[in-house]
């Protein structure tokens, strides 16, 4: 019903940038789905596909690498295509939901390999910076009061950016600008 893949890169980038590939991936991914399907995905930091407040499509990404040298990144993705309402947990969406209709995930599939294979070039090529302005065009974090829950304890403060590692940076209420690395976000409301 869904498609579940896994993808290997061996990116010529330092093991702490190779962050940049889930963002490449989420954009790759909201891009397909927009192309084989019209919908209109974002993306919520760092690493859900959300589609009409509900999620989508989840990444995530595994680096084999030493200290100065990566030798391979696992993308995994898990995306509800076909998916019935019924069997989707709480807070979840389908394509098939959304469209009211199934689509081709034979179609979705060589899609998103398409947009990951050029995002990826344009990647390897230096366009870092490229990458960075699709997410922040596909994203709903940046500019919202979040809530960040990590290994470092729980951050709460405003999303302002991301860096060109794809960390996000927020300002707590005392005005520091702290950047979070990973973790799971909240969208809270305005105080």
């Amino acid at each position: 019903k869904g498609i579940y893949l896994s993808l290997i890169l061996r990116p010529k980038i330092a093991p702490n940038s190779a962050t940049i590939l889930t963002l490449l991936s989420a954009v790759s991914i909201c891009e397909a789905i927009k192309e084989a399907t019209g919908l209109e995905a974002r993306i919520k930091w760092p690493n859900d596909i959300i589609l009409h407040n509900k999620k989508l499509a989840g990444i995530l990404t595994e680096i084999n690498a030493e200290t100065d040298v990566t030798h391979f990144v696992v993308i995994g993705v898990g995306l509800n295509v076909n998916n019935d309402k019924k069997t989707l947990p709480a807070g979840a969406t389908s394509i098939k939901e959304q469209k009211k209709e199934e689509a081709s995930r034979i179609e979705l599939l060589r899609e998103m390999l398409r947009c990951i294979e050029r995002n990826y070039l344009a990647l390897q090529q230096g366009s870092c910076g490229m990458i960075l302005d699709k997410w922040r065009s596909f994203n709903i974090t940046l500019g919202k009061r979040v809530r960040v829950v990590s290994q470092r304890g729980t951050r709460e403060g405003q999303a302002l950016d991301i860096d060109s590692d794809g960390g996000l940076l927020i300002r707590n209420d005392s005005g520091l600008t702290e950047k979070m690395t990973s973790g799971d976000i909240v969208h809270c409301r305005e105080h």
